[in-house]
């Protein structure tokens, strides 16, 4: 018979899966549009040219074959463009893969807070990830976000219980989770620290004479050096584009310098992107209480470090970090351990430190008044994302990219004006140029006709240069014209 926990386990995790298929088939653009387009065409690209997984291709390549240098391991796209190969183009299926991932995570997460926190704080950790408003978008979107906390989280889980009671499969588990951490994002390579306090803990300074851990880091930072290595040489192929520069001068010159004594960046990533987006401002505070309650229990530390070790991607990413609001949802993650064992705590504490009279009771209405309130600001947040006007805004792109795709042919190249992603290009299924509407000048358009642009193509036209457009309308023709879009043959 199942026990009673087991059953709630069951009733959060499904109701987390069926809550996330809801409008699963709608246009990829509700949340980084751009991010997911990306991956997108590059898992669309992998079912229609080559199952290469070492030469990803983008559409925004202009006139070029379009292989992508600079980026992750793209195992995340690969798997969706194998469920192409099965069942056909479904866009779905890259949702439908994220969310698979999310559950993995989810159930490891549950099961990693058990082991330090208890059951009863382990149940609200997982209630917390599951209902998140931000793990909620990122988890269903088409992007790699969700697999990179999957692997992370069982990483962890499968190191820590390696630690504890070893084994060969539990060695083969960690090992394969976390290369494939490494490969889907660089930065999880962080999450080390954790480990390493694992191993200090055990071993002493004697972890350096166990073979077993030199095995574990050679296979997992050897491999991700060679792709890392093999990325950066793509972009010196006939064809390469470079989408993030892996230089020491990008990350820590141009970035963690540049930012760590930048007080708009603290303001910008701890406050605005952790505390009100991230953790939806209550849930910040019980993290906050989270880490006041904690921070002498030894017991804990191994979350203390992973939440230290998220800290420190931040400022070694702060370019990324700042720009992209997602960067920073791996910390919701140990958050919310903390989060469950300070709301599963807070009125045993009152207790302890007996507190009585009125401050008890303001103390209590308050915890009662921010625990009820948390999944109605979440529900708040989740459903406001998926409201029809929201929604609608982008329909535009997902309209004119199908006139395109009827009406044109399929060799011909487009500049996409949008907001400077691939999203027109993506779903007129064509390549060519993607352009940001506040560098679109005539100069530019010209330069990409003379390289092979047969169309000019835009949903922001009344965001775009009056003189530009006027050029534009009088010197070309006039494909498609509404207040929504705007075709025009070159």
């Amino acid at each position: 018979m199942l026990n009673k926990n087991t059953i709630y386990v069951t009733l959060i995790m499904i109701s987390g899966f069926l809550t996330r298929l809801i409008n699963i088939k709608q246009p990829l653009l509700e949340v980084a549009g751009w991010r997911q387009c990306i991956t997108a065409s590059i898992a669309r690209n992998f079912y229609y040219n080559d199952m290469n997984i070492f030469y990803p291709q983008v559409l925004y390549g202009g006139n070029s074959e379009g292989y992508i240098g600079g980026t992750e391991f793209n195992l995340y796209p690969f798997a969706v463009a194998i469920l192409y190969k099965l069942f056909g183009f479904h866009e779905f299926l890259g949702r439908l893969v994220s969310i698979m991932a999310f559950s993995g995570s989810a159930y490891f997460l549950y099961k990693l807070a058990k082991k330090y926190t208890g059951s009863t704080s382990a149940l609200i950790t997982l209630l917390f990830y599951t209902f998140n408003p931000y793990i909620f978008f990122y988890s269903r979107s088409f992007q790699p976000e969700s697999a990179m906390l999957f692997f992370s989280v069982t990483m962890l889980y499968f190191f820590s219980e390696w630690i504890d009671r070893e084994g060969w499969w539990r060695f083969t588990l960690m090992t394969l989770c976390a290369t494939l951490a490494f490969l889907t994002k660089l930065p999880t390579i962080c999450l080390g620290l954790p480990l390493l306090y694992l191993c200090l803990k055990k071993y002493k300074l004697y972890f350096l004479i166990q073979w077993k851990l030199w095995l574990f880091a050679v296979v997992s930072l050897l491999l991700t050096f060679l792709w890392y290595r093999h990325s950066d040489y793509i972009k010196t192929i006939e064809g390469g584009l470079a989408m993030n520069s892996l230089s020491f001068r990008y990350y820590v010159l141009n970035g963690t310098l540049q930012h760590i004594f930048d007080l708009s960046f603290y303001k910008k990533v701890f406050y605005s992107e952790v505390f009100e987006k991230d953790l939806i401002y209550i849930g910040g505070i019980f993290f906050l209480m989270g880490i006041i309650f904690t921070v002498r229990k030894k017991e804990l530390r191994y979350i203390h470090y992973w939440l230290l070790a998220i800290i420190i991607y931040f400022f070694l990413a702060a370019n990324e970090v700042v720009w992209h609001t997602y960067y920073t949802i791996p910390i919701i993650v140990p958050a919310s351990v903390l989060i469950g064992y300070a709301i599963t705590n807070s009125l045993k504490l009152i207790n302890d430190y007996k507190i009585n009279g009125t401050n008890k009771f303001v103390l209590q209405a308050m915890f009662i008044i921010m625990v009820v309130a948390l999944p109605f600001i979440s529900y708040h947040k989740i459903t406001g994302r998926y409201k029809a006007e929201r929604l609608e805004k982008d329909y535009p792109i997902q309209i004119v990219g199908r006139i395109v795709d009827e009406t044109t042919d399929e060799k011909d190249l487009i500049i996409g004006c949008v907001w400077g992603g691939p999203e027109i290009l993506y779903y007129s299924n064509r390549r060519g140029w993607s352009m940001g509407v506040t560098n679109c000048t005539v100069e530019r358009v010209e330069t990409f006709r003379r390289q092979g642009a047969a169309y000019f193509v835009t949903t922001t036209q009344d965001m775009i240069d009056n003189s530009v457009m006027n050029y534009l309308k009088n010197k070309y023709e006039v494909i498609r014209s509404t207040n929504e879009y705007l075709i025009l043959k070159l």
